[in-house]
Parts: structure tokens; sequence; C-alpha cells
């Protein structure tokens, strides 16, 4: 059995699959974010009880939302930071963008590290690399004096000019060590080695603010394998879409921040490859957020620079874009009578109010109870029964305040949710030169299918594919990451025969630095390296990354950026010089294959096994109603249309049909067929 578990706001996410077969048993429980930990346990504990031998699993694979939440909820270490004598104000000064471009009064967050808390340390690299002044002893133990009387927990390094030469880094934090031997230090050059020092300092800053809380997290769901005698090791799923030893996680924090969200990508990409699906968006929906992103031919795209909070991370993750409109959003009506959803979340303690575990605001979730969406079984595997009476008490006062009947409000609760994802969706197709109608919308978790046609339709799609297990396919695609390891290095030189020649040198080192550190994690096997360049004209301010093969000449380089401009700009200036900016690898070793039985669909219409109310288009209108588990492959149906299931509910609005097909996937089409006037 492989075991994989993603944490997310509200649920806590289980699926035991038997590779060889293709056989999963799912299951959700209520997160515990006060005693992280207690909800691994509670779901080991109901796998056991439904026949899951603990000593057969033979690969655990686990992503947390415990560093994110640190980040949010600012629980982290107490942090001092020692950098560049007269640069101790780059926390502060950041990027000099507004938090908020519409608004004269607003203000950006307090950096994670206070003002106090920051010492220049006398030394100076030369951008070149060249030693200019050491740093001095004197001046660093002064700086830690002071660091400790502070009260700080450890202390980051990060230096200007530290990406090209790291001595000084290395010899401070050998200082520390000498001098504090149980002070942490982390290093922005080992961290990140990358150019500009305020993403390079604030991606080491994140590693060792979020440090303590994950080291002593590991350390207790170590011991929950332990004490249900589990005998596989933990495997800790990344932010750029593959896994990592517990071990490695401990120091490389910062690389499983956006682990949830990139599994849920791995996952739908190991769905639409199966499926067939060449060009795919994806719609995750928990309790907190809806995250999207777009796959093509089941493989996801990667970038640099996603944001936690306001806060940089310079570590390639999976290409993910976020919008906070989730499940437990809570509905609000701001200053000028405007309906907001977001980005506040009720998450799991106190949840929305028809949970009935003291949630009292409404939320997404209590707007989908209203209108007939949901209400047709229990919630997450039967952890939260829904309570209609606690939904309507939470809308009744917004309803009154905006002088509209609970349902009306609780369907333009929907909407506005709906208008907010649309804004990142749009703006990634228009990024990527895509039109709606091009894509197929795969939506996913404990709220996508449940929102994912109306998103579809608003947006301009025709076709939507639910997953069979749409609620835990973030635990799914945990199991189908390969462990992985991704290495860079800044050189910021022109791209000629001469230069490239040495920059080969330093990229075979990088793939072997990536190789290596996947077979301490893996053990000896077949290990796949891939290599790229971040490559711009001179003068440019940003880059693109572009793949290439081993032994590629600078010539072939050229070219491959020249028609990767082309591709994301629409111009390419052949004539111009050309910059690389950093060489990167990344090596993985793939996960066990997992099965993905196909089954014979034989096209027939279903009848409904119940019917019920849905308000949709301003009214009531009858619905069918639907439990997944009894819908054969090629069973179809038009909607309106709710089809329920132990891990989510799906609504198939009017005008779309609705065909299970040989993977028992759940294909929605906007166009209903002839044969659907068969059902009446």
């Amino acid at each position: 059995m492989m075991v994989g578990v993603d944490i997310g706001g509200t649920f806590a996410d289980f699926v035991a699959l038997e590779p060889g077969s293709g056989r999963v048993r799912t299951l959700k429980v209520l997160t515990t974010p006060l005693t992280p930990g207690r909800d691994v346990a509670a779901g080991l504990d109901r796998l056991a009880s439904e026949g899951v031998d603990p000593a057969d699993v033979t690969r655990f694979v686990h992503g947390t939302t415990v560093g994110v939440n640190t980040i949010i909820q600012r629980r982290g270490a107490r942090l001092a930071l020692f950098t560049t004598a007269g640069f101790t104000d780059m926390l502060e000064l950041a990027r000099l963008r507004m938090a908020d471009p519409y608004s004269l009064f607003c203000e950006r967050p307090a950096p994670l590290i206070p003002r106090e808390h920051v010492f220049g340390i006398v030394e100076r690299m030369g951008a070149d690399g060249t030693v200019l002044q050491s740093p001095g002893e004197a001046d660093v133990a002064a700086a830690l004096a002071a660091a400790q009387r502070a009260g700080c927990e450890a202390v980051v390094v990060s230096f200007l000019h530290a990406w090209r030469n790291s001595r000084h880094e290395e010899l401070v934090a050998d200082t520390i060590a000498r001098l504090a031997p149980g002070m942490m230090v982390f290093r922005g050059s080992e961290v990140w080695p990358a150019i500009r020092e305020y993403e390079r300092t604030t991606t080491a800053v994140l590693n060792a603010y979020v440090h303590p809380r994950i080291s002593h997290y590991l350390d207790r769901v170590a011991a929950e394998l332990r004490e249900a005698g589990i005998p596989a090791p933990l495997l800790l799923t990344t932010s750029a879409g593959g896994t990592m030893t517990a071990a490695a996680g401990r120091r490389d924090c910062v690389g499983m921040l956006l682990s949830g969200t990139a599994s849920g990508v791995v996952g739908a990409g190991v769905v639409a490859k199966a499926a067939g699906e060449a060009a795919v968006l994806t719609l995750d929906i928990g309790g907190t957020s809806a995250d999207i992103a777009l796959l093509e031919d089941g493989q996801p795209s990667f970038a640099t620079g996603h944001a936690i909070g306001e806060f940089p991370l310079a570590t390639t993750t999976v290409a993910v874009t976020s919008s906070g409109q989730g499940g437990g959003s809570v509905v609000r009506v701001d200053a000028q009578g405007v309906l907001q959803v977001g980005p506040e979340s009720a998450g799991s303690t106190p949840g929305p109010a028809c949970f009935g575990r003291g949630g009292t605001r409404l939320t997404v979730t209590d707007a989908a109870l209203l209108c007939g969406i949901l209400g047709h079984g229990d919630l997450g595997f039967g952890a939260i029964r829904p309570d209609i009476a606690l939904a309507e008490a939470a809308a009744r006062p917004l309803a009154e305040q905006l002088g509209l009947d609970i349902p009306t409000l609780a369907e333009g609760v929907l909407s506005v949710a709906i208008s907010g994802m649309l804004v990142p969706v749009e703006q990634l197709l228009a990024r990527a030169g895509l039109h709606a109608s091009e894509l197929t919308l795969m939506p996913f978790g404990g709220a996508g299918p449940m929102l994912g046609a109306l998103t579809a339709d608003a947006a301009g799609m025709n076709r939507v594919l639910v997953p069979a297990v749409p609620g835990t396919l973030c635990a799914l695609g945990a199991l189908a990451a390969a462990i992985r390891r991704d290495t860079m290095r800044t050189v910021l030189l022109p791209l000629d025969e001469h230069n490239w020649a040495a920059m080969q040198t330093v990229l075979e080192d990088l793939a072997r630095e990536a190789s290596d550190a996947v077979e301490a994690m893996a053990g000896p096997g077949e290990t796949a390296v891939l290599r790229a360049v971040d490559v711009r004209y001179r003068g440019q301010s940003f880059e693109l990354t572009v793949p290439v093969e081993a032994g590629a000449d600078a010539d072939t380089v050229t070219r491959l950026f020249h028609a990767a401009h082309e591709r994301n700009f629409g111009h390419a200036e052949e004539g111009a010089p050309v910059q690389v900016v950093s060489l990167r690898a990344s090596a993985s070793r793939a996960a066990p294959p997992i099965a993905m039985p196909r089954e014979e669909a034989v096209p027939h219409v279903v009848e409904p096994q119940a019917r019920g109310r849905l308000f949709t288009g301003g009214r009531w209108q009858d619905a069918a109603l639907f439990d997944r588990a009894a819908l054969d492959p090629g069973a179809g149906f038009a909607g309106p249309a709710v089809v329920t299931q132990s891990d989510c509910t799906i609504l198939v609005p009017p005008g779309w049909w609705a065909e299970v097909d040989g993977l028992r996937n759940l294909v929605l089409q906007r166009d209903v067929p002839a044969a659907a006037g068969e059902q009446g």
C-alpha cells in the first residue's frame, strides 16, 4: 500500500492506493490547527479501522500547510538578520511597491524580522567575487551579543554579493557556531544562491522563520507513524511538485511551503494524461483559496518568484496562481454596501456556520447549502452534517442589509466568489496566449467540483472533467510525485562560445549535485536530470528559463532563447546581445506508477436516484440527484443535477450534459446532446 496525506485549511485528506490494481481508498478528517499532527493520527486510525494494515505501507508521502500558516499567522521563530553594513533597511525598502495601488493609505505588512533585529556587518565582496573587505570577528561578536540580548532564536546571514562568492557568509556562520554553538544559522547563499539580494534574503528568512515549527511538526508526524506501526520512511511533498525526505525537509523548510498546491497539480496531471486531455486548466478550491494552473500534455509549468503573502519566494515552484475564494471564505458587505467574499476564511475552526462548530458568519459553503447544491448527504466522509437552519441564521442579517431574500443572496455570494476566481484565470490565459474555449477545466479539492461548471460557464469554457476522487486529488498527487532536487547558480555572463564553455562545467556540477542529493534520499537507481538556463537580452530586468540538452552549444542556446522570446512576447531581437543570468539543474527519481484502470464505457441515459430543488438563475428549479458511486462508465444525464460522493459535491448546471468516461471521470459538456431528450 501507498498512503498520501495532504493537510489543508479545513480537512486533512488521505489516499491509500494499491499500486498494482489501482484500487483507492480515500477519507477526510477535520484538521487540528491547534494541535498539528493529531489529524494525521486520526486519519491513520480510520485507515486501520477500514482494513489498511499499517505494516503493508511501503510509501508514505505527506504535504502540509504548517509552514504557510506559520507565516500567515506570524508564529515563527524570533530571528536576527546579519547583512552587509549600509543595507540594513533592505527588508523595509523591499521593491518599493504599494500593497494596494488604489489606496493612498495602504500599508505594507511589517517584515518578519523587525528593524531592531537587523545588524550590519562591515564586509564587502565585489560583484565579480573579489574580496574587498573581510568581516571582522569583533563586529560579528557584537552583533551576535545584541541578537542574543533581544532573545533571537536563529540568525540569517545574507550579504550583498554572496551569490557570486559565499566566503564571507561562511566565515560569519563559522564564527557564530564557535561563539554560540546552540544558535541556528541560515545562509542566504546556501538556501538559494541567486542574484537580487532582496529576494534571496527573504527566501532565507522564510526558511528560518518556519524552521522550528516545521521541525517540531515533522517529529510529531514521525512519532505518529512509528506508533501506528508504519515502516515506510516519511516523505514530504515540495513546492516544485516533487518529494524529499523528512531529513532534507528539516533543513530545506522553504522547499515545502507550497507543497499542497503543487501536489494537487501533479495529481491533476496524472488524471489528464490518462484521459488524453492535452490542455487543461486546473481549479483547486479548498477551504481558504482557489488555485489555478495550466497543464500541457499532463505536465505542469514551473516558475520562480511566487509570493507567500507579501514575501517573495525565489525557489522553483509549480506555477500556481491563487485567489482568496474558498469554501470557507467569509462573506461581508463593505463600507460602500458591496458584497465581498474572502480572503478571510473560517477554516475548520470555527468553520462555516452550517458545520455547527461555532461559526456564525456566512461563507461560500453556507451559500451553496442555501442554494440547494449541498445538503443531500454528509460532507467530508461523514465528518460534517450541514445544518441549513444555521446557514440561514448567518445569512439573514446580510440579506436584510441588502434588501434581498436569502436564496438570492446565496446565489449572489456564489457569483461574487466566481468573479473573484475569473480575474487570475483571465490573466493566466492572457499570458499563455490561450482562449478559454481551447481548454478543459479540471476542478478538484473539496469545493472545486461544486463551483467548477459555474466557473467554466463564466469563463467561456465548454468542457469540464471532474476526477474520480476530486476531494482528495492533492493526496493522490503526493503519491505520484517524484523524489526531486533542484539546484541553481547565478553567473551573469554574456552568452558566447568562450563563456558558455565555462558555464557548461558549472551546469554539469549542478546536475551532479542534484543527482547526488536524490541518491542520498532515495538510494542508488535511475535518476533523470534536466538542465536549463535563465536568459535575457542584455539590459532586460527579467529573464526566461530555457531548457537545454547536455552538450548543447552557445548557438543552440541562443536560438532556443530567441524562439522562447518570440513565443512569449511576440517578437525576438536576433541581433541583440544575450546574457545568461542563472544556470539550473533538477534531478528526479520517478515514483512507483499509479495504475489507472479503464473500463468499457457504454453510453446510456440514467434516471436520477432522487429529485431535489436547486436555486439557479434567480429561481428554484427541479434538479436530478445522483450518487456518483452508482454511475457506471457511459452513464449520461442532463443538468440541472447534483452528484454527491463521499469527498465532494458536483453541480451540473442547466444546459450542461454529464457523462462518465472509462476512467470514471465525470465529463461535463456545455451543449446538451439530443439523447438528453430521452431523459425528459
